[in-house]
């Protein structure tokens, strides 16, 4: 299994690592080559674990390296899949109905949303044409771009890959449990890192690191005191901390967020304010009993109430009044909770959290968390479309392909994924990873082309768990629901303003049989619901057509926006 770390650390450890990039992209390209080869979480660590009570010890000095990094980058993808390793048998029976059916439903469309521009690719699982309207035209994709960084994070380091946290010292912890030092909280990209407060009070359904788990681990390690600061930094993580093409209105709606390598509760800061006790709570020295049920009534009932003299804890006051804030430095944010969290638990700290220089070398790690499995972050952001979680995954590819982690190595991680897998991506613009930013173009036929390569390669039964199930789960589930299509188009939705866009395969038991790809711009009008009607008719008619129902085309409607719809019969 990989672990996506941190590149280790260059200088041989020597205060302010600002050696040449040269220096740690090597020591990554070695360490993922090991991981090419089969191995298994493969490589040395960073930095040695370190005791209790131990001494530093001196570093290893460091090889010599050339200055400049490789020519070629790192290529992880393996073999590419072959979409069609043989003649694709001749099409069955009725393909020629489907063909005209479907060619006539997208033309409709097309006059009918005269002012929207629309981008339509209608293959079978042979990659054989079924409809097509300016497929080729690189378009605004909105949030169906994340199917392309979730395919480039898949097949660079695989499903059961994971993301590394680690806390680093500048000393040793001594008999006394005080550390007269730094400690050093060092990213590699996890976006999933939160704590408990986020995954309680803001998004409990989304993957979480735990940031506690490593506080945790210096208490258990002894730690009772640090006299020097907590220092957050994710090395290789470079470049501006917003995407080109986000409006500032992306952020006063937290569409967007600051990106970083260390990012702790999705880039934003949580502020919870608990109610106060009132007069009757402060007399009886118990909150009052609502719920017959609850602990505190079993309690009572039993003659052991709450101690009138006793502090209470805030949360059983009720729940807190919550309100949440963009984090500008997400690294120095991370590194501040740390802090926090370990003077909850009774360690004292002298210094502050920050981000920055590590002044001091780095003689061992005291606590490490893994992230969830990297299949499990990716179902997420796919089906939920959550905007954090992708591009802070866009910058972790870059990363790891190519020893930085910024937006324009997100999209040179992209095109290498691309055109190792043939894809033709001209005209394509990757400014994020998660499809907000406007700046982002692609084509139709790009998401179909990439949807056929991921069905057919070896991850093709993650790649079909990623997606959304029309009137199941994720952004489809109240689309569609109790019809043929039900259950059978699995794909990815995309919304802005004036964009919506879907893409996807229409299969049953027996595999893919159509993927289609349909994206509509300067739909801020009537356009948009014509858009969204030849979606929806198109997965209606295809997956009719896989279940082996009968379609009976429906007549012209006389409001020009809008599309006939056929008549199903299963």
């Amino acid at each position: 299994m990989h672990r996506v770390a941190d590149a280790p650390r260059c200088c041989g450890g020597r205060a302010r690592c600002r050696c040449a990039r040269g220096r740690w992209l090597v020591a990554i390209l070695l360490a993922l080559a090991l991981v090419a080869a089969g191995c298994s979480s493969g490589g040395e660590e960073a930095a040695p674990e370190l005791p209790i009570d131990a001494a530093p010890t001196a570093p290893e000095p460091a090889p010599s390296e050339p200055d400049e990094p490789p020519t070629e980058e790192l290529d992880l993808a393996g073999p590419a899949p072959r979409v069609q390793v043989e003649e694709p048998p001749p099409p069955p029976d009725g393909r020629e109905v489907v063909v005209a059916r479907t060619q006539q439903l997208v033309a409709q469309a097309v006059q009918a949303a005269e002012d929207t521009t629309l981008g339509v690719l209608v293959t079978d699982e042979h990659g054989r044409e079924i409809a097509a309207y300016q497929a080729d035209d690189a378009l605004l994709p909105a949030s169906t771009l994340k199917i392309v960084t979730a395919a480039a994070l898949l097949s660079t380091v695989g499903p059961e890959a994971r993301f590394t946290t680690q806390v680093e010292t500048t000393a040793p912890i001594d008999g006394d449990g005080v550390l007269r030092g730094d400690l050093v909280l060092v990213g590699s990209g996890d976006p999933a890192l939160a704590t408990d407060e986020y995954g309680r009070w803001i998004y409990p359904a989304r993957p979480r690191t735990p940031l506690a788990s490593l506080a945790d681990d210096l208490v258990a390690h002894g730690l009772t005191r640090l006299e020097g600061d907590v220092i957050g930094t994710a090395p290789g993580f470079v470049g501006p901390r917003r995407a080109e093409g986000w409006p500032d209105r992306y952020f006063s709606s937290f569409d967007a967020r600051y990106a970083s390598g260390l990012t702790v509760d999705a880039g934003l800061e949580t502020i919870l304010t608990y109610p106060e006790p009132d007069e009757a709570g402060e007399a009886d020295g118990a909150p009052e009993l609502t719920d017959p049920d609850s602990d505190v009534a079993a309690d009572t009932e039993q003659g052991q109430a709450t101690d009138p003299e006793e502090p209470e804890d805030p949360e059983d006051l009720g729940p807190p009044d919550v309100k949440v804030d963009h984090v500008l430095d997400p690294a120095a944010h991370a590194a501040a909770e740390l802090l926090r969290l370990l003077a909850e638990r009774d360690v004292e700290v002298v210094g502050e959290g920050r981000s920055g220089e590590v002044d001091a070398p780095i003689i061992g790690r005291l606590a490490r968390v893994d992230s969830p499995p990297l299949e499990e972050l990716l179902r997420f952001a796919v089906q939920r479309s959550d905007n954090h979680l992708t591009d802070g995954l866009f910058q972790a590819v870059g990363r790891i392909r190519t020893g930085e982690g910024s937006w324009e190595r997100g999209d040179r991680a992209l095109r290498q994924v691309l055109d190792r897998y043939g894809i033709d991506h001209s005209g394509a613009v990757f400014a994020d990873g998660s499809g907000l930013s406007r700046d982002d173009r692609v084509a139709a036929r790009l998401l179909v082309s990439l949807d056929r390569v991921m069905y057919a390669g070896p991850h093709a039964d993650t790649w079909d768990s990623l997606m959304a199930v029309m009137g199941e789960s994720g952004t489809l589930r109240e689309r569609l629901t109790g019809t043929v299509a039900a259950g059978r188009f699995r794909g990815k939705t995309g919304t802005l303003r004036d964009v919506t866009s879907l893409s996807g395969s229409v299969h049953d038991e027996t595999g893919p049989r159509y993927h289609l790809a349909v994206i509509a711009n300067d739909a801020d009008g009537p356009g948009r619901w014509v858009a969204r009607s030849l979606m929806d008719e198109l997965a209606l008619q295809l997956s009719a057509d896989v279940a082996g129902c009968t379609v009976t085309p429906g007549e012209l409607p006389e409001d020009p926006f809008q599309i006939p719809r056929a008549s199903i019969r299963c």
